[in-house]
């Protein structure tokens, strides 16, 4: 009897890690992926997302109006993250960080602008920014990449 309870007991262990296996195979297949920040999570979709909107001086002279009055206070004047409402405890991304562009190419810029995250907190501005506004301030921000 003793065998039989041990048996299943390493069975029910096996099934165990079999299932938490399943479960990492099966969120790495639905494509969410973390673009290497802290508590971001992207869709796949979102590296292969181009800006629609034409870089010209209009429209990083726009971006950076709307920078202004939506990013500048956490992310800082110059994109360090250095803002007088970001929080000490964690900063938000210093956007001039160029180590960073691969990790954040358009389309996660633009994902990130739109939906924001609760922890550590980024706003979402889908309410208050059109689509092409925050491709706008894409563009823009990736002009302070040093």
């Amino acid at each position: 009897m003793r065998n039989q309870t041990r048996r299943a007991s390493s069975h029910a262990t096996v099934v165990v890690f079999i299932l938490l296996g399943v479960l990492v195979c099966a969120r790495a297949s639905t494509g969410a992926q973390d673009s290497g920040d802290e508590g971001w999570t992207i869709p796949p979709t979102a590296a292969k997302e181009t800006n629609p909107i034409a870089s010209d001086d209009k429209v990083l002279a726009k971006g950076k109006d709307l920078y202004k009055a939506k990013c500048q206070k956490c992310h800082g004047v110059s994109g360090k993250g250095d803002g007088p409402d970001a929080d000490p405890k964690h900063k938000p991304g210093n956007l001039t960080d160029s180590a960073r562009a691969s990790r954040n190419p358009d389309g996660v810029m633009f994902y990130k602008v739109w939906n924001g995250r609760a922890k550590p907190k980024m706003p979402a501005f889908k309410s208050e920014l059109s689509k092409d506004e925050v491709w706008t301030v894409v563009a823009y921000a990736k002009t302070l990449r040093q």
